[in-house]
């Protein structure tokens, strides 16, 4: 036995270590691997984290962060709260129209209390003011578990933005619901208290945030915050109006970082496009953290108690108290019957729940009244109802066909005469092109070779918002004009990712920024040795653009050739090599190539001519 204090104290902190680092890795892998398999990663997350902490017995969270527990959840909720209110404009709740999503988060909240109370009396051992604050702690569903899940399934509009402002608002308000059915049932207290309690959290809330939002704007606006340091001081502001609203009331917190963040987003003073993309991965690591833990909380031994009936109650919350919810609140709304079928389908439970049953469950022990079903029921219902939003949300979202498709387009960036040939060519067969130029003659000759274009402003939402309308998929710089690549290759990023942009260097110098590579981070496509120059003087020694199936294919034919694109049943995709083998199946490779024999399908070089 180990008796000396420093080697203790050595021990826990090891330990501690050990917690905090698998906490990360197995949150971080689980999200890793559930993009490889394309599976909504909270299921992982939650399988990950009762992996680690009942069955390996690597993370316990409570010896772990101690009294720190929940008020680091909450303040992580309330972070990722922030993240997903600067998603929100007010235009987009004018367009899905505010009056569904208003009664979502209180019609449709009442609904399910009232529904979830009586059926966890009736199917849960519990009595009747347990049953009523279970009832109201499962009304939370939160941005944690909607927002994966329709990311997942790209569902489109109006139901996409519903969900999502739902999602985001229905976290503070059934917080502070759960908080005053304590009050008011457990604790006797008086309904004129619990009304007081509702507005005090609420006004407390709401100021804090709109503070917050207010000096962060007008600092940002005047200069007087850093670059470097934009973030951070995002991230401080956030934390502090989070706290400052909790001094005045409990769980106004909530209410404090989504306002801040919703009013960040809809303010035209200062630009947070930065904020939103580091917000963004903050909350996604915030995110492994949360379902880490609360899967890692699981007492094993009373789930298995508790199974049957929380399932029931589960499948009464899925099949009966979101349907009435959802009805009740989009009669009259113009929204369709497999719209609304669609947002019935969609009510998982997530780690506000959690961390609400499991805060509630001490107090109430500590008040000699403890619920021993509080906790395990609360987190066989989020696991259930996830698993099942989880399936729906793909399932149903082709099924009721609220999803949109794949994408599948090109985006070039700039227009030189060869690039327009190729957009010109993969329109013609159906794959949807976009070119962004500021250069009013390359406009011009891609509208007369009839591809799409954007000239607008390439540091803005509006590029986004046309790159996925278009459904684009990848997006190569070419422009002769290093800043615009940059520019837009920086925001493509954002929303298709950076293993989807690409970026052609002027010449083959990789330290010369001038060239355009080395201050680019992008993959190179066309082949190592490939440049703007190059292809531009090829394209005037006659060589053109070529689409290659498997029935021409000649390898010794084409070793001189300079690869494109290779399109198949799962979109294009750039060559960044010479391929060695044919197409399979139907697929066809691009290539920039010397005329060659007839049975090329040829595409109109502007410095060549067709290939005979």
């Amino acid at each position: 036995m180990i008796t000396d204090p420093a080697l203790i104290l050595a021990a826990s902190e090891s330990n501690l270590g050990v917690g905090l680092a698998a906490i990360i890795v197995f949150g971080v892998g689980a999200q890793l691997l559930a993009s490889r398999i394309q599976v909504p990663a909270i299921l992982l997350l939650l399988l990950g984290g009762v992996l680690a902490g009942p069955v390996l017995e690597i993370i316990e969270p409570d010896e772990l962060l101690g009294d720190l527990l929940f008020p680091a959840v909450s303040l992580a909720v309330g972070i990722l709260l922030f993240e997903g209110g600067l998603g929100l404009r007010w235009a987009e709740l004018e367009r899905h129209g505010r009056g569904p999503i208003i009664r979502l988060i209180t019609i449709g909240v009442l609904v399910t209390w009232v529904i979830g109370g009586i059926a966890a009396y009736f199917l849960i051992d519990v009595d009747r003011n347990a049953a009523i604050l279970l009832g109201a702690i499962l009304v939370v569903s939160g941005p944690t578990v909607v927002l994966p899940l329709i990311r997942f399934a790209r569902v489109r509009e109006p139901v996409n933005g519903i969900l999502r402002w739902e999602g985001i608002f229905i976290d503070p308000v059934g917080a502070t619901l759960a908080i005053v059915v304590l009050d008011a049932v457990i604790e006797n207290e008086g309904t004129g208290g619990s009304i007081e309690r509702v507005l005090t959290t609420a006004a407390a809330g709401t100021a804090a945030g709109l503070i917050g939002a207010g000096i962060l704007t007008l600092l940002f606006n005047r200069h007087w915050v850093p670059d470097n340091l934009h973030n951070p001081f995002t991230l401080a502001m956030v934390v502090g109006a989070f706290a400052a609203a909790d001094l005045v009331q409990a769980e106004a917190g909530l209410f404090a970082t989504t306002v801040m963040g919703v009013a960040l987003a809809n303010q035209r003073w200062a630009p947070i496009g930065h904020i939103r993309e580091f917000e963004e991965n903050l909350g996604s690591l915030i995110l492994a953290g949360l379902f880490i833990i609360l899967g890692a909380r699981v007492d094993l031994d009373q789930l298995v108690d508790f199974l049957p009936e929380s399932v029931a109650l589960s499948a009464v919350l899925i099949f009966v108290a979101r349907p009435v919810a959802v009805y009740l609140s989009t009669v009259g709304s113009g929204l369709t019957f497999v719209e609304r079928a669609y947002l019935a389908c969609m009510s998982p439970r997530g780690i506000v729940a959690a961390s609400v049953s499991a805060l509630f469950a001490l107090e109430l022990e500590e008040a000699g009244q403890p619920v021993e079903a509080l906790a395990p029921v609360t987190f066989i219902v989020i696991v259930t109802t996830v698993l099942f939003s989880a399936i729906a949300s793909r399932v149903g979202a082709n099924r009721f066909r609220v999803a949109r498709p794949a994408p599948q387009g090109v985006a070039f960036i700039g227009g030189p005469d060869w690039a327009l040939d190729v957009a010109a060519w993969l329109s013609d067969h159906e794959v949807p092109t976009l070119v962004v130029t500021t250069d009013p003659f390359e406009v011009d000759a891609a509208t007369r070779r009839g591809v799409l274009t954007y000239q607008g402003k390439v540091d803005s939402e509006d590029l986004l918002m046309a790159m996925d309308s278009v459904g684009i998929l990848v997006a190569i710089g070419v422009s002769r004009f290093q800043e615009l690549n940059s520019l837009v290759i920086e925001r493509s990023a954002e929303a298709i990712g950076r293993a989807n942009v690409y970026h052609l260097p002027r010449i083959d110098d990789d330290d010369d920024d001038e060239a355009g590579h080395g201050a680019v981070m992008a993959r190179r496509p066309f082949g190592r040795d490939a440049t703007q120059i190059q292809i531009e003087q090829l394209m005037a020694s006659d060589w053109n653009v070529t689409a290659v199936s498997a029935d021409d294919f000649d390898a010794a034919a084409l070793r001189d050739a300079i690869p494109l694109l290779a399109l198949d049943d799962d979109g294009p995709r750039v060559l960044t090599a010479l391929p060695d083998k044919a197409p399979a199946g139907h697929a066809r490779h691009v290539y920039l190539a010397r005329p060659r024999d007839p049975a090329a399908d040829p595409v109109q070089g502007s410095g060549g001519s067709v290939a005979p």
